[in-house]
């Protein structure tokens, strides 16, 4: 069982993640942690939106490089980063998380709204801003994990559970090793910080088993997932950037075909040749180059 001790997630980690967070309640109580930095009356405001383990510190330089010029807001979905995690795993839902995202915008008000997406931040995004399209200035879009069987196997079979929770095999090993680039101690130290123990990990544990891979209209999240289907179209006019990371084992040439289509108004794909799933910490200069460009023309 793997307890991590001496770590802070409120630390600012050397001075790499310098900014404070705010919490803001959301359902039941649990508090959503967020960072809001950059002017209020910006011409846009980006909102990263991360995946499964990471949290806002994941876009670090993205906060760093646009806050200057644009509003930037890079919240922590509950069970992740500072936010609170709740321990009942009937807790986390998709529709939860959606819904925890539109309350904190509607508190924080932000104008031209960007949302960054990738991993779980496509669902949880795309799920506002399908419900939220007037307020939606345009959309860049990273990869989405289509599950190799084996990472089905590792987080969804037998034992896949406690891998989860005991042995935080996401951070220990799909986020350290998974990439091109293997992550030192230093480096994992920020992910780690959030999930000292096994009940700190019950948000990561659940997020594979939210992921409706059939048709089932039985699966939990088979309701939320079928509502984003069925108003992608309400976007289909918002200009979108579309970077895609090549050595994601993720990657799938069709499901890249399909966000191509699903807008009018693409930039791209800009495909990042050294970049693995987690392509925030593997190329963020050349994302942030293709951003800022692309968004001077918003």
């Amino acid at each position: 069982m793997r307890v991590y001790t001496g770590l802070d997630v409120w630390s600012d980690f050397g001075g790499r993640f310098p900014w404070k967070s705010r919490l803001i309640e959301v359902d039941h109580g649990a508090r959503m942690a967020l960072v809001d930095e950059g002017p209020r009356q910006a011409p846009l405001t980006f909102l990263l939106l991360h995946g499964n383990p990471t949290w806002s510190y994941l876009y670090r330089e993205f906060i760093r490089r646009l806050s200057p010029r644009y509003r930037v807001i890079a919240p922590d979905h509950v069970g992740f980063g500072r936010s609170d995690k709740p321990r009942d795993p009937r807790w986390y839902t998709l529709e939860r998380h959606i819904d925890n995202l539109g309350r904190v915008l509607r508190e924080l008000q932000p104008s031209r709204v960007v949302p960054v997406i990738q991993d779980w931040g496509g669902p949880i995004g795309m799920g506002w801003a399908t419900r939220q399209p007037d307020r939606i200035a345009g959309i860049v879009r990273q990869p989405r994990m289509k599950l190799p069987w084996l990472f089905k196997f590792l987080v969804l079979g037998r034992g896949g559970w406690k891998r989860s929770t005991r042995s935080n095999i996401f951070v220990e090993t799909f986020l350290a090793k998974g990439g091109p680039r293997h992550l030192a101690a230093e480096d994992l130290d920020p992910y780690r910080a959030p999930f000292p123990t096994p009940d700190d990990r019950v948000g990561i544990a659940r997020f594979p088993q939210l992921i409706p891979e059939t048709k089932n209209p039985f699966h939990e999240s088979y309701a939320a997932m079928a509502f984003i289907e069925d108003h992608l179209s309400r976007l289909r006019e918002k200009p979108a950037l579309i970077c895609w990371a090549l050595k994601d084992p993720g990657f799938r040439k069709a499901h890249l075909e399909r966000w191509q289509h699903a807008f009018t108004r693409v930039d791209g794909p800009h495909r990042l040749e050294g970049a693995g799933h987690f392509l925030q910490e593997d190329a963020p200069g050349a994302i942030l180059d293709q951003m800022e460009r692309w968004a001077a023309g918003l």
